[in-house]
């Protein structure tokens, strides 16, 4: 039988949900704060948003999804144009080829693999941005950014599944 526009259009807002959502991170976390400390390190909730929903809703969250986020990741930061897109695509290719091993895993092995998934992908994305800048750039920053980002991951990966248990239940 043939779907109404209404529910063709619930279940394109519904798969947009994940993106969305990972977008109002990103847009609160680039909020300016007045701080010495935020001026310099912030967590990485672009990446954690990329972790978490490439491993509960990778039929939501695909490599369109990804090159979206990290795109407006890369006009909101100072970074150079495509860094933050390419730490985003190395994390989402990281966690699709290790989906198996961390499917059906507790919080606990999940916070476990991302924060040490974040120091492999924060150093590639490091090195590009010390060989754009021709120079090596300050590694505090980076260890800062790091340990708010593991500390952070319970918080955002929490709202993150009230979204999936509140929206976005599959059905059987």
């Amino acid at each position: 039988m043939r779907e109404n526009w209404r529910e063709i259009l619930n279940n394109w807002l519904l798969r947009c949900v994940p993106l969305v959502v990972s977008i109002l991170w990103l847009l609160l976390s680039f909020m300016p704060l007045k701080s010495e400390i935020s001026a310099n390190a912030r967590p990485l909730v672009g990446l954690m948003c990329v972790y978490f929903w490439a491993i509960y809703r990778p039929d939501l969250f695909n490599l369109w999804s990804v090159f979206i986020l990290g795109t407006v990741s890369d006009m909101l930061s100072v970074a150079p144009m495509g860094i933050n897109l390419f730490m985003y695509l190395l994390t989402y290719t990281a966690v699709v080829n290790l989906i198996r091993y961390v499917n059906d895993k507790t919080f606990e092995i999940l916070w476990a693999g991302i924060a040490l998934l974040l120091p492999a992908v924060m150093l590639a994305g490091w090195f590009l941005m010390s060989v754009y800048y021709a120079e090596f750039l300050p590694v505090k920053s980076l260890v800062f950014s790091y340990m708010l980002s593991v500390v952070a991951y319970p918080l955002i990966g929490g709202i993150n599944a009230v979204v999936v248990n509140r929206f976005l239940q599959e059905e059987n």
